[in-house]
């Protein structure tokens, strides 16, 4: 007996030690999974019943021209390839694989959006598209305001991707809003952007904390200027420039964050991120965004950024608008922002016409 006990210990220990590797070895399966995991397409605020008080089905007045929404219908699958695995957005209509859409709102007051970029985001074959709404577009709600850029205020986020997908016909599986004051806190922490400021911008504003004053040349913006140069629109281009302004710079901005991230800055962006950004998209998916997309592009070849297209400005109640076209945004939509399978159609969109 004694001979058999002196054994017996060591093979407890070795139990033991078997265990606890055997641990180790799923909580880094888990890790691994927990970050190589793809987030799901059926995330979308954008295209769920969203209780708004100010939408529009009995308005007194009428459009001149616009379709209602019709129901998304049912996908019979991708002709090219019949075995591919069938993805649903959760209304029964196939979406390509590995495929997000992606809200992005700036405001600097909690209420208006100044930024309001939707995008389109190809995990399979590494490609983003960003496009630009112009904030004076017009929706359909019984708001004397129908400026897309006052949905956000008026009632909410979800409210806000609602109303994008009501003019673009793509479900939106993921918003962020920035609070303008993280803008520039992010531009600070990676130690400001190197930009070339096209003109001298110049604008005194009665509060003086919105002031601009940036002078034409390449330098290097910190926070407060960088803001500055993404507000200005004084010129004959108004809000159009303006956007355009904003999309180049969020690539030159983009390209340097990657250049400069580093891990042990993660504690500081997170505590920006919680202070002044709302979103619907974990850590989790954040950090496999980054890995499984972001890291890996080529912003020159693998970025395009572009304008919704729209077919004329106007008046309705002395407020000015930019109207959509649904020909026009269905064609574009289908080219560069549609997570479907097959084309949105000009069923898929709601595109009001108020005019005075």
């Amino acid at each position: 007996m004694g001979k058999h006990e002196a054994v017996a210990e060591p093979r407890k220990k070795h139990t033991w030690l078997w265990i606890f590797l055997a641990l180790l070895v799923a909580a880094g399966c888990y890790a691994g999974w927990f970050f190589t995991k793809a987030p799901s397409q059926q995330k979308n605020p954008g295209n769920s019943a969203v209780t708004d008080p100010d939408k529009n089905p009995s308005d007194p007045g009428s459009p001149l021209s616009g379709n209602g929404s019709a129901d998304p219908g049912q996908s019979t699958g991708d002709p090219e390839d019949p075995d591919a695995p069938k993805v649903s957005d959760g209304s029964g209509r196939q979406m390509k694989k590995g495929y997000y859409t992606i809200l992005l709102a700036g405001t600097t007051d909690d209420y208006n959006t100044d930024t309001l970029m939707l995008c389109s985001v190809d995990s399979v074959n590494k490609k983003i598209n960003i496009v630009s709404i112009n904030r004076d577009t017009q929706i359909d709600v019984k708001s004397n305001n129908k400026k897309i850029n006052a949905a956000y205020g008026r009632a909410g986020e979800e409210a806000m991707c609602a109303d994008v997908t009501e003019i673009t016909g793509v479900p939106v599986n993921f918003y962020v809003v920035v609070n303008m004051n993280s803008f520039k806190e992010i531009v600070d922490l990676i130690g400001g952007v190197q930009y070339d400021v096209p003109i001298d911008m110049v604008h005194y504003d009665p509060d003086p904390k919105f002031d601009i004053n940036l002078k034409k040349g390449d330098q290097l913006l910190d926070g407060v200027k960088a803001l500055q140069f993404v507000r200005f629109r004084s010129t004959s281009e108004n809000d159009f420039g303006r956007v355009n302004r904003q999309k180049d710079f969020l690539i030159a901005a983009m390209k340097q964050v990657m250049a400069k991230f580093s891990v042990t800055q993660i504690k500081d962006y997170i505590e920006i991120v919680n202070q002044n950004l709302k979103t619907n998209m974990t850590v989790q998916e954040m950090v496999w965004f980054y890995l499984n997309v972001v890291k890996s592009l080529d912003f020159d070849e693998d970025v395009h950024c572009d304008t919704l297209p729209y077919s004329s400005t106007g008046y309705y109640n002395s407020v000015s608008y930019v109207y959509l076209s649904p020909a026009q945004v269905v064609e574009f939509v289908n080219e560069y922002l549609n997570p479907y399978v097959d084309d949105i159609t000009e069923d898929d969109v709601h595109i009001p016409h108020y005019k005075d």
